[in-house]
């Protein structure tokens, strides 16, 4: 009898072990999606026709299981740089949250606006903001083989003009 309740007692450790074991998913930005420039209305696209300029700096995130659930607390932080075409002490912009599971399949996608008012004279912003409760299903797999993506949400335009910039 006393083997029977020590098992019992070394199993359930080991099934605490274990959910510590599982991982939590890598929060990174997307390469192609780590910038946004934001110009005057018009067609000029050189450095005078800036208005603001939105970087992703960096993105963590930390998690918690619930039985087969994963639950990702993230935060990303940001900077934004006003330009000579600026017009505007409050702007927005659009940056996605994407879960992935090992970098290829897409499971879930979410929107959000990214707000920032300048005070009079202020050039730039950086900050951080913090997010919670971002779920899903990871079943019995490691919670490290999943990925948590975000990056401004750009139009194909915004998305080559990113690509050539990084090319020099």
């Amino acid at each position: 009898m006393a083997l029977i309740v020590a098992g019992c007692g070394w199993w359930s450790g080991e099934a605490r072990k274990q959910e510590r074991l599982r991982g939590c998913p890598n929060a990174g930005i997307l390469t192609d999606a780590e910038r946004l420039t934001e110009y005057r209305e018009g067609s000029g696209r050189d450095i005078t026709d800036v208005a603001y300029t939105w970087e992703l700096l960096d993105a963590v995130a930390d998690c918690s299981y619930s039985g087969t659930t994963i639950d990702v607390d993230y935060a990303l932080s940001m900077s934004v740089s006003v330009g000579p075409a600026a017009t505007r002490s409050a702007v927005s912009a659009p940056i996605f949250v994407a879960v992935t599971r090992a970098g290829e399949t897409v499971l879930q996608k979410t929107t959000f606006e990214a707000e920032v008012e300048f005070e009079p004279g202020q050039r730039v912003a950086v900050y951080t903001r913090t997010f919670e409760g971002l779920e899903f299903e990871v079943g019995e797999d490691n919670g490290g083989l999943y990925d948590i993506v975000l990056g401004f949400q750009l139009t194909p335009a915004q998305v080559d003009e990113n690509r050539a910039r990084s090319r020099y």
